[in-house]
């Protein structure tokens, strides 16, 4: 596990299995590696104006599983995947409109999983 990485703490799930949280982050949060527990939730929650036509689209790794693509109200999109095994794992973002094959802007996440 990297020295830089950035401890995040969870709150439980309701109706899970004890020691699984889940974790939210922001765009400011793909600067720095996450550590997590393999069986958390983390959730992506980021800006998003619809009304532009730009759109968060994801390149998922292999060890995590994506659980909800959403528009929420307030101009802000949530994605929520399961850490399903450990390791380190690169989740890409990136806010574009469909037909344009370079991003608006792009983040990575690095998440480390116990």
């Amino acid at each position: 596990m990297s020295d830089q990485a950035h401890r995040l703490g969870g709150r439980a799930l309701a109706g899970e299995p004890p020691g699984r949280r889940l974790v939210r982050l922001t765009a400011a949060d793909s600067h720095h590696p996450i550590v997590v527990r393999t069986g958390d939730t983390v959730e992506l929650w980021l800006p998003e104006a619809p009304t532009g036509d730009y759109l968060w689209r994801w390149r998922l790794p292999e060890g995590l599983r994506m659980m909800r693509d959403e528009y929420l109200p307030a101009d802000r999109s949530r994605l929520a995947f399961d850490v399903n095994a450990p390791g380190r794992h690169e989740l890409r973002v990136e806010l574009a409109r469909p037909w344009e094959s370079e991003p608006r802007q792009a983040l990575t996440f690095t998440v480390e999983a116990q």
